[in-house]
């Protein structure tokens, strides 16, 4: 799961037929200059304005790294899909508990533990746990074999009764 970042931008990258900022550009909005892009404030948010950086970095990277790293997505997505088989993966939904609206962003390491099985096409179903000591809620991911969506789903029934279902944050 350490390798999935890359490999989900590259595919995001390579596997896209519009970009973001070309999206922008036919809604009317203005090319960003670089330090439109790096300042705060202004009409985009830094979600935006990252992923606009992100297109314009991948632009200068030469075909053959390309290459490589969807080379490696190849291997991770087989390796993903040989490891669950049949079975199921229960994986972290988060690097921890929930932050405050809105700071995630910037920090790819939060959608980290969701990446790897969408980069694998892989069935998942988040499963609510309960809360911590501080009233947030917890959960856990749990992943299925290639076409095998009951499977998470059955599975997540079952934890979900054990652990007692969802409960209202702070309650």
């Amino acid at each position: 799961m350490r390798r999935a970042l890359e490999l989900y931008l590259t595919v995001l990258y390579k596997r896209v037929d519009t970009t973001l900022e070309e999206l922008l550009g036919e809604a009317g909005a203005e090319r960003l200059g670089l330090s439109d892009l790096l300042r705060r404030g202004g009409p985009h948010t830094v979600a935006t304005r990252l992923t606009v950086l992100a297109e314009r970095a991948g632009k200068l990277v030469p075909e053959w790294r390309w290459r490589q790293v969807l080379s490696a997505r190849d291997a991770f997505v087989e390796e993903m899909r040989e490891t669950i088989g049949d079975g199921v993966l229960l994986h972290p939904s988060a690097p921890k508990v929930a932050p405050p609206h809105g700071g995630t962003v910037g920090r790819l390491w939060w959608i980290h533990p969701m990446i790897g099985f969408n980069l694998a096409g892989l069935p998942v179903t988040q499963v609510p746990l309960g809360l911590n000591e501080d009233g947030m809620p917890l959960g856990v991911q749990v992943a299925g074999g290639l076409g095998r969506d009951h499977v998470p789903i059955a599975v997540a029934r079952e934890l979900e009764r054990v652990f007692g279902g969802w409960v209202a944050p702070g309650g």
